[in-house]
């Protein structure tokens, strides 16, 4: 089969969709000085907005444990988040939202979180993401994660993607984003080529 070569690894441009993520914690094991590069990267976007979204999954704890202690709303589905967020800081207002605990994902979402979600103003959202490809755009494996996750980017004024390049050029079932509606990306390496161009066309902004 055909491979793509990148910074840091290569992978099969033969792609079939994966059925179900990885639990949690082997994730968490996976590629950990990549998700602290790309927090750091994204930490620089945390002085720009009072009310943040940080998104589940481990880059997104990554980032959390650099969330300054300032009078700053922050809503996550993520229990992990949540309870990074409220050690040693005093001053971050830390609200958690309700829903279906995703026993892999460790994310909670449904029709509550929804809900709640419709009802508050977002500035600046951190978005994780499972996989990406050129024809189907961002995508994670649970439907439930994916609808939260569509009904964030429509609230907040400004969306960060956060996601290392190994998750290119793969397919999860749900897709919760095109380009379009991602206005930054903070990736561990360089983008391919493809994938730089296509970003461009989409006028998201590559970090």
């Amino acid at each position: 089969g055909r491979i793509q070569r990148f910074r840091g690894g290569a992978r099969s441009m033969d792609i079939q969709t994966q059925l179900k993520e990885a639990t949690y914690d082997l994730r968490e094991a996976e590629r950990t000085e990549s998700k602290r590069r790309i927090a750091d990267k994204a930490a620089d976007f945390l002085n720009e907005s009072r009310s943040i979204y940080i998104d589940a999954g481990t880059t997104c704890v990554q980032l959390a444990k650099l969330v300054p202690d300032e009078n700053i709303f922050v809503l996550t589905p993520a229990p992990y988040v949540a309870l990074e967020l409220v050690q040693n800081r005093v001053n971050v207002k830390v609200h958690l939202i309700g829903g279906q605990l995703n026993r892999d994902t460790l994310a909670l979402s449904g029709s509550y979180s929804k809900s709640y979600v419709r009802n508050l103003n977002i500035d600046l959202a951190f978005i994780g993401a499972s996989a990406c490809s050129l024809k189907n755009g961002f995508s994670c494996g649970d439907y439930l994660e994916a609808e939260l996750k569509k009904t964030i980017i429509n609230k907040a004024q400004k969306v960060i993607c956060m996601m290392d390049v190994s998750k290119l050029n793969s397919n999860m079932p749900y897709t919760f984003a095109r380009p379009r509606d991602i206005d930054v990306l903070v990736t561990d390496h360089p983008l391919p080529e493809s994938y730089r161009k296509m970003m461009q066309r989409s006028n998201t902004v590559c970090l």
